[in-house]
């Protein structure tokens, strides 16, 4: 991709600093202003889009949304929209003159490279509904099973689902083996659920606790494990499958591809579980 470039011509607008470029861009106009940040809503975006060009979401930072702007013969500019729908070309500069904008294409690029972080504020809207959901994930309440330098993947659960349990079998030997990352991410209402994913959350090697639970042993997420507030972090997590709408049957998975850095969700086990796998294999 060609060298990105941060534009030195800075004017304030709503206390922070945003410099203006010349280069080629979707003007903002009457009917841009009063257009949703959608690319295919916004008049201007889809004009772009029509001509050949691609955007990329950056995130959302100081009230306004991020975009790349990459045109078909590769050259790229910035632009934010503000929430009333007006279009500002250029970069983004915080409250101390440093660049948000080099800093959101630098994680765009990371993510192109096999991070998996979220998309800087994401979750506040403006993004896919893919990425909105991927970054509220990542917020949310879960626990780390396997090794922290491996690909991961968010997985919702309930303690009591024999399907949960089941893809934990299958999944298992690449997470012992190193080259896999469970995110577990516990909900529920039903006491089972609620109680056991609360200790779930409260237990200091959640990887034992829960295969504990599965091999029989109830007493490993028992009420009387639950520390702190994890109670209220479960009803959190629920909440979320709530407003998220998250779909069923559980499992419900959620990860960033390394391979193109697309965020993939699957509903239920996977019918294959090494294509999962492959999406989350380190290319070195």
């Amino acid at each position: 991709m060609s060298r990105f470039r941060i534009f030195k011509s800075i004017v304030a607008i709503a206390g922070v600093a945003l410099c203006l470029a010349a280069a080629p861009a979707c003007a903002a106009d009457s009917a841009a202003a009063k257009a949703k940040s959608s690319p295919q809503e916004n008049p201007a975006f889809k004009k772009f889009i029509d001509e050949g060009g691609r955007m990329e979401f950056l995130g959302n930072s100081y009230g306004v949304d991020g975009w790349l702007l990459i045109q078909k013969d590769d050259k790229i500019s910035t632009i934010y929209v503000t929430p009333e729908g007006g279009l500002i070309r250029g970069g983004l500069f915080d409250p101390a003159g440093l660049p948000v904008t080099a800093q959101q294409i630098t994680a765009y690029k990371a993510r192109m490279n096999g991070s998996q972080g979220a998309v800087p504020g994401a979750e506040k809207g403006g993004a896919s509904k893919a990425e909105t959901v991927y970054a509220q994930v990542e917020k949310s309440n879960w626990v780390r099973v396997g090794s922290k330098d491996a690909p991961y993947m968010y997985v919702f659960m309930n303690v009591g689902c024999d399907h949960c349990q089941d893809f934990w079998k299958k999944l298992q030997p690449s997470v012992k083996a190193g080259s896999l990352q469970l995110r577990l991410v516990p909900f529920g209402r039903e006491d089972i659920n609620r109680d056991g994913g609360a200790a779930l959350l409260s237990a200091d090697k959640p990887g034992d606790a829960w295969q504990q639970f599965i091999d029989g042993k109830l007493e490993a997420l028992a009420k009387d494990k639950i520390k702190g507030d994890a109670l209220e972090r479960i009803d959190a997590n629920t909440k979320l499958v709530r407003t998220a709408e998250i779909p069923g049957p559980l499992p419900f998975s959620i990860y960033r591809k390394l391979t193109d850095g697309t965020v993939t969700a699957i509903v239920g086990e996977p019918d294959n579980i090494m294509v999962v796998q492959a999406d989350l294999m380190k290319n070195e």
